[in-house]
This record gives structure tokens, C-alpha cells and sequence, in this order.
């Protein structure tokens, strides 16, 4: 089963070169992209995703405040953090609001994976 991925980030490089990095991914495909929380929660609706992977720090509407917007009209969909943030109460906000799970920006591409699966299945 291929496992179908929004991912969200402020920084279009960053988040061009996630996108290119998860497409390699044999069971992984990237179905949307958006620049920030507005857009994701209607990309969520939209491109209808397995799994979400959203940046917190971003201008307007921040990750938290998406992911409830999200969990509103999805409220089983998974949502993994990728942060620059990665402190324990961050971590802990996250998880509060809704996160399946949180990473570091500098996590490799093969743990982000991990996280990615063990967040869908979690989640089904």
C-alpha cells in the first residue's frame, strides 16, 4: 500500500526537496504541498491524504493551530511534526494538539520514513 503524503513547510526549497526526497520512497507518494497552515488545512480536504507532514513555525497560521484546524473536518487523520523546534515542550504542545508524532528537521530521510509508517498504521 502506497502511503499518500501532504507535506507542509514554509521554506519552498526545504519543502521541494522533502517532496523530491519522500517521492524516491518506493511505498511513499507526496499528493500535495502547501506553503502554510491556512493552505494545509484546505490542501487536507482536497488532495484527501493518508498522513500529514507539517513544519510548526510558520507565518499566519502556525502548525498547531493547523492541525486543529485539520483535525476539525479529519479528526483520524495522522499528523507528524517536522520542526527545527524540537525541544520536550514543544514536543509536548504537539502531542497535546493532536500530533501523531514529532521529529527534528535533522532527522535522516529513512527514520523520517519509520515515523511516517508507524504514524499511519497507529492511525488505521
Amino acid at each position: 500500500m502506497t502511503l499518500r503524503i501532504l507535506v507542509v513547510d514554509d521554506h519552498p526549497a526545504f519543502r521541494k526537496a522533502l517532496t523530491s526526497a519522500l517521492n524516491r520512497v518506493k511505498d511513499i507518494e507526496v499528493t500535495g504541498e502547501a506553503g502554510g497552515g491556512t493552505e494545509a488545512a484546505m490542501r487536507a480536504v482536497e488532495s484527501d491524504p493518508d498522513l500529514v507532514l507539517m513544519d510548526l513555525s510558520m507565518p499566519g497560521l502556525d502548525g498547531i493551530e493547523a492541525m486543529r484546524r485539520i483535525h476539525e473536518s479529519k479528526p483520524a487523520l495522522p499528523i507528524v511534526i517536522l520542526t527545527a523546534h524540537a525541544d520536550p515542550g514543544v514536543e509536548k504542545e504537539a502531542r497535546d494538539a493532536g500530533a501523531s508524532g514529532f521529529l527534528a528537521k535533522g532527522t535522516c530521510l529513512e527514520d523520517i520514513v519509520i515515523v511516517l509508517h508507524e504514524a499511519a498504521e497507529s492511525a488505521a
